[in-house]
């Protein structure tokens, strides 16, 4: 059975949302929840293996934490709400939400896409409300669904340019390539006199015509086989190596330091442009892993680099840590598909499907892995994806 913190990650990878670019397309509806529930904070919150990520919310911030200090992850476990007095539920009268900032009411709902796997959620918070009312409750889950519409209607819309974009570049391509050999048809037509040829002209030009003809059917049947994945690259958001870098800090900086970890991304000046087609939740998953498993103090280093072999471009991605490292079973375990659970060095819950996953998506990307590591000195996770 396969995991739903790996289903959910699938999720967010194939709605490839940029989680800074959302405050705006949500912040108003976060900020009315809070308003019908009559609290101080509301927020919409996305959540993978690692990390939730607050993308709007009262406090008009983004903003992302750790999954074990969030009361959403009890959420996206819920079918339909998850409600707690949190100033007296032991598992969170403790937390600096409660003791810090003063709250003492929590309602929250997970967001779905349609299946049995929510990807975040809606949440409310108050400092003076113990309750909410049922219409109250009733509002808060139209709101959810906006949110939802809004997600799933964005996803769409990317797919229908997609395609749009795929239907021109199919027509370009075709009148284009089958130009020639139709014009070559066409000017055997002209340039001959049937009416004089013998009957054994008429059969070799007939059989011209005919392998003619389906030299073209196969080069249309070639054209409509491989367009697909031509169009994609092509209408893809781009990356280069120092956008990605860029974009990757912005992202991961806040997580190492919230330890007191050094985290360094660099990369090999490049100017070649190249689709994101999952990148960022790829070495996202590397980068949040290698930081959990890391010590307070320590570094993790990034490298990004292209680099041509036999005339294919080719991204490599090293991502090295000096954490708790992994022996050679664990790696097996990684390499053989077997989900493997650790704890962080600050206590953080080892949820086994972070590498995993990232193994599944450089497979669909034509990658490889490479993992080297060593008991309680580090790993080094080198990835090479051919840039087609």
């Amino acid at each position: 059975m396969i995991n739903k913190d790996f289903l959910r990650v699938q999720k967010l990878a194939d709605l490839d949302l940029d989680y800074e670019s959302l405050r705006s397309e949500f912040g108003p509806l976060s900020v009315l929840a809070a308003k019908i529930a009559g609290t101080e904070l509301s927020e919409v919150n996305f959540i993978d293996n690692y990390t939730q990520w607050t993308v709007a919310g009262t406090l008009d911030e983004f903003s992302q934490k750790s999954r074990e200090e969030s009361i959403c992850n009890f959420t996206i476990e819920e079918a339909h709400h998850f409600k707690s007095r949190v100033d007296l539920d032991p598992r969170f009268k403790n937390s600096d939400y409660v003791k810090n900032e003063g709250y003492k009411f929590y309602y929250g709902i997970p967001l779905r896409l349609g299946d049995d796997i929510a990807i975040g959620t809606l949440c409310v918070g108050g400092k003076k409300i113990e309750e909410l009312s049922d219409a109250q409750i009733e509002q808060l889950h139209i709101i959810a669904k906006q949110i939802v519409k809004h997600i799933q209607l964005k996803f769409e819309t990317q797919k229908a340019i997609q395609q749009a974009h795929e239907e021109k570049l199919l027509k370009l391509r075709l009148a284009h390539d089958v130009r020639s050999p139709l014009s070559g048809i066409s000017q055997l037509i002209e340039l001959n006199d049937f009416e004089s040829q013998t009957k054994e002209e008429l059969q070799d030009i007939v059989k011209l015509i005919s392998a003619a003809s389906s030299g073209i059917l196969q080069l249309t049947n070639d054209i409509l086989k491989d367009h697909f994945t031509a169009a994609e690259s092509k209408t893809e958001a781009q990356f280069t190596v120092a956008s990605l870098a860029s974009k990757l800090s912005d992202l991961y900086s806040p997580q190492a330091r919230s330890k007191n970890i050094e985290l360094s991304i660099d990369f090999k000046e490049h100017d070649l442009t190249f689709p994101r087609r999952n990148l960022l939740p790829l070495i996202g998953n590397l980068i949040s892993n290698a930081i959990k498993f890391t010590r307070s103090k320590e570094q993790v280093q990034v490298h990004l680099a292209i680099e041509e072999q036999l005339k294919l471009d080719i991204l490599k991605i090293e991502v090295k840590d000096w954490g708790v490292g992994m022996n050679q079973n664990q790696i097996d375990a990684i390499l053989n598909t077997q989900s493997i659970h650790k704890v962080g060095t600050s206590g953080e819950l080892g949820y086994g499907m972070g590498l995993l996953f990232v193994k599944e998506l450089i497979a669909n990307l034509d990658g490889t892995m490479h993992i080297e590591s060593t008991k309680h000195q580090g790993t080094q996770i080198r990835i090479e994806i051919p840039l087609l």
